[in-house]
This record gives structure tokens, sequence and C-alpha cells, in this order.
């Protein structure tokens, strides 16, 4: 398994996501994790898992992981909307990982939730990613 695949891309869609002008014309910020005196909307990571998918000769691996939006408007279209255009960034993104092949990256899941804060509720969107990762 290539656990070290996983740190490399995670630090490519970073830095696809922080660079992207269209993100950075509706997030206040893209974070691995947010400062709590983060301005809203914004996108943190979230929690990622890797699953053996070597073969016979060749390291690989599953990496799955999750991107938070978070957004503190009275209503879920705003996150709704910000999810989408999360998914427009990554899709046909060049994404190169040094030492890496990477098969395949899909959305897998995707889901909003109503949280509830003393300034009021808090939307928060859950994208769900699967990636493919062989080392070359």
């Amino acid at each position: 398994m290539t656990l070290s695949a996983g740190a490399k891309l995670q630090e490519a869609i970073f830095n696809i996501l922080k660079t992207d002008e269209n993100l950075s014309l509706v997030l206040a910020g893209v974070y691995d994790e947010a400062p709590a005196e983060a301005r809203y909307p914004y996108l943190a990571m979230g929690e990622t898992s890797f699953r053996n998918d070597s073969l016979k000769d060749i390291s690989g691996a599953t990496v799955s992981f999750d991107l938070m939006v978070w957004s503190n408007e009275a209503s879920q279209m705003q996150v709704k909307e910000l999810m989408a255009a999360v998914e427009e960034s990554l899709n046909g993104a060049a994404i190169s990982l040094v030492g890496h092949d990477l098969v395949t990256l899909r959305l897998v899941s995707a889901s909003t939730i109503r949280q509830w804060s003393e300034a009021g509720s808090l939307y928060r969107g859950r994208l769900g990613y699967s990636a493919l990762i062989y080392a070359k």
C-alpha cells in the first residue's frame, strides 16, 4: 500500500482548491483545519482513509477523503452552490503526484447537514471523494 500518496494527494487537492479563482470569489478561505476565527463560508479538509489496492507487482491504494463546506446562511442553498463549485473545480483538474499515478478521482457521495450553534444555524456540506493511486 502506498500511504505516502495520501499526503501528496491532499497537498495537490488543497492547492487546486486554494488557487481556484472561481472558488476564491465565493469562499472566505480554504483550510486544512479551519481556525476558530474563520469567516464563513469556507472549505476545510475532512477525514481520510486508505484501502490497500496493490496488484501483484504494483503498490496501490484507494484513498477516500472528505471535503467540508461550511456556511452560516439561513438557507442550505449557499452550501449546495458551494459544493457544486468545488466539484466543478476538481472535475477534470490536472492532478500530478510525484512518484504515483492517479488512476481515478471521483465524487462518491455528498450531503448537507444543519447544525445549531449559539449564533444560529450553520450548514455543513460534505463531499466524499475516492481516488485510486498506484506507485510508478
